[in-house]
C-alpha cells in the first residue's frame, strides 16, 4: 500500500503548482491591466 503514497503526493503537488502558476499569471494580467488603465487616465 505504501507504493502508492508518493504517486499520489506528486499528483497533489502538481496540481498544486499548476494552480499557483494559474493564480500568479491570473494575477500579474490583472496588475498589467490595472496599472494600464491607471496611466491612461492620469497620462
Amino acid at each position: 500500500r505504501w507504493k502508492d503514497k508518493p504517486v499520489a503526493l506528486s499528483i497533489v503537488q502538481a496540481r498544486l503548482v499548476g494552480l499557483a502558476h494559474f493564480t500568479v499569471g491570473y494575477v500579474l494580467t490583472y496588475a498589467a491591466f490595472l496599472i494600464a488603465s491607471t496611466a491612461g487616465k492620469f497620462g
